[in-house]
């Protein structure tokens, strides 16, 4: 009997040691085993969320202006200020505005005068220049004529060797022929004296009379000339004819030396005479050269002259200077006109539309400038919301994109507000929506959202089921049953997908990478590829 207690003791301690030890064996499993939270993949989409602050801006702003240089008497407005059309924006001194108007009158009237001086010594300049193209004419004509007629001449005598000659070889060269011919060399002689004579007297006619011409137009009443001016006068023109007058002086010395050869080559013929063939050959020889002579003399003098003539007839001048100072007296007297205005209106510069100020550059006691004095909203164009968006958030949102805003101050909505323009930039870009309400103040803030829809994916897991290796692929965890001595056990598994899309919340992957599996979406501890999990 006491055998069979020791032996039931003993199995009794036995199995309650099994006992024990199962359950700190498994104890001991459990505290190893990470305690981890999962998901199924399903189907759905990836959308994008946008948010940007921004606040609104003018469509247009207005300079308004007035003329540099006044005093500024009072600012009535300042930045911020709701104004409306014809509202006065600041005064200008009148005390100031008033001496401005006396000194730019002022100015008006010496440019005036100045004006009046510089058309006159142009006109004068004119007549001056239309007395020279005359003149020059007239020389060219005299200069032409007189080395025409030396010219003609040559070629007479040419023709008249010429005929000797022929008559040499003719054998009808007797004595009355030969004293014809001298006799006819006398009066042709003569003729040319008595025509270079002439052409010399119509000459000093006509200088006088150019010199009487030009002092009688110059003499206008107005500042009689002094007897130095008319010297000068004179001296200018008689410069101007003694080219002329020295082929005239020198056509009558060779005129009178023609006669006075021809005068005595008559006297010295001797009756029965005969010349030589080799004499008649030099004098057609000489008579070659000298019309060769006189015609390269023509050529010259039609050459000198006409660069002369054309000198003369080159367009008169514009009177620039002149026409300078008009557009100068214009541009003063109407700049006196806009002070004058400014005075009539009581010096009150006022707004041009209805608007708000955003800036203003004078106070009072200041000068004006050129440039801008103040700038002002347009109201009548409307606002518009512009805000910065990154590079990130201009993936999913640009121009025509219908947009919802909140009013900052009062939390009020507009929906289905178009995105009128969206400028890049390196880092993102600027975005603009149009505002049609009338209700929202200029500066005020504004929360912008749009959502981009996605398309439908098969395979979505939350983000955090998304982890990244140290190649950076992308990877998930899944759940996987083993077989082991404490039966079957959940361990993680690592599993390469692809991502289609994601955002903050979700990941689209590619359909058939993790099929209908489990991913861990995340667990009391780390976990890694391998790791015993248990579900909780």
């Amino acid at each position: 009997m006491m055998e069979k207690k020791t032996l039931w003791k003993a199995l009794g301690i036995f199995f309650g040691v099994m006992v024990l030890f199962t359950l700190l064996s498994r104890a001991v499993y459990q505290q190893g085993t990470a305690v981890v939270q999962t998901a199924s993949p399903m189907g759905g989409t990836i959308n994008h969320t946008v948010r940007l602050q921004g606040k609104t801006t003018q469509k247009q702003a207005l300079a308004v202006t007035t003329l540099p240089g006044l005093r500024i008497g009072a600012v009535l407005v300042s930045e911020g200020e709701q104004v409306k059309a014809g509202d006065v924006l600041f005064f200008l001194d009148m005390d100031y505005l008033e001496e401005k108007i006396t000194q730019q009158s002022q100015e008006v009237r010496k440019q005036q005068l100045s004006v009046q001086d510089a058309w006159s010594q142009s006109n004068a300049q004119a007549r001056q220049r239309a007395n020279a193209k005359n003149q020059a004419e007239e020389n060219y004509n005299a200069a032409v004529f007189s080395a025409e007629q030396k010219r003609n001449q040559a070629r007479t005598a040419l023709e008249q060797a010429q005929k000797q000659l022929e008559d040499f070889y003719a054998g009808v060269s007797g004595d009355s022929e030969k004293k014809q011919a001298l006799e006819a060399a006398v009066r042709e002689a003569e003729a040319g004296r008595t025509a270079a004579q002439g052409a010399l007297d119509a000459l000093m006619q006509e200088r006088q009379t150019a010199i009487d011409q030009a002092i009688a137009q110059a003499d206008t009443g107005e500042a009689p000339l002094t007897q130095e001016e008319k010297a000068a006068i004179e001296a200018q023109i008689e410069a101007n004819y003694a080219p002329t007058f020295a082929e005239a002086q020198t056509a009558l010395t060779q005129a009178q030396a023609a006669e006075e050869q021809a005068k005595q080559a008559l006297a010295d013929f001797t009756p029965g005479e005969q010349h030589s063939e080799q004499e008649l050959k030099d004098a057609l020889a000489l008579a070659q050269s000298n019309l060769e002579q006189a015609q390269a003399q023509l050529e010259d003098t039609l050459r000198t002259y006409g660069q002369a003539l054309e000198t003369a007839s080159l367009p008169e001048s514009t009177g620039s200077g002149a026409q300078i100072g008009q557009i100068t007296y214009e541009q003063l007297r109407a700049q006196l006109e806009k002070l004058e205005a400014l005075r009539d209106s009581g010096g009150e510069v006022l707004a041009p539309a209805d608007g708000v100020v955003t800036a203003c550059y004078v106070s009072t006691g200041q000068m004006t400038s050129e440039t801008t004095a103040l700038l002002l909203a347009d109201s009548s164009q409307g606002w518009r919301f512009t805000a910065e968006v990154t590079r990130e958030q201009s993936k999913y949102i640009g121009t025509g994109d219908k947009v919802q805003l909140r009013l900052e101050s009062s939390g009020k909505e507009y929906t289905d507000l178009p995105v009128v323009a969206f400028s890049p930039k390196d880092e993102g870009g600027t975005l603009t929506v149009e505002l049609p309400a009338a209700d929202i103040p200029l500066g005020a803030g504004m929360e912008l959202s749009f959502t981009r829809k996605s398309q439908a994916y098969r395979c979505c897991v939350p983000l955090s089921a998304l982890h990244m290796d140290a190649q950076n692929r992308a990877y998930v965890l899944t759940l996987e049953e083993a077989d082991t001595v404490l039966g079957k056990q959940l361990k993680a598994a690592k599993t390469s997908v692809t991502v289609l899309d994601k955002n903050e919340t979700t990941a689209a992957l590619e359909a058939g990478d993790i099929g209908d599996r489990q991913v861990i979406i995340g667990g009391d501890r780390a976990v890694d590829s391998g790791s015993r999990v248990r579900v909780e």
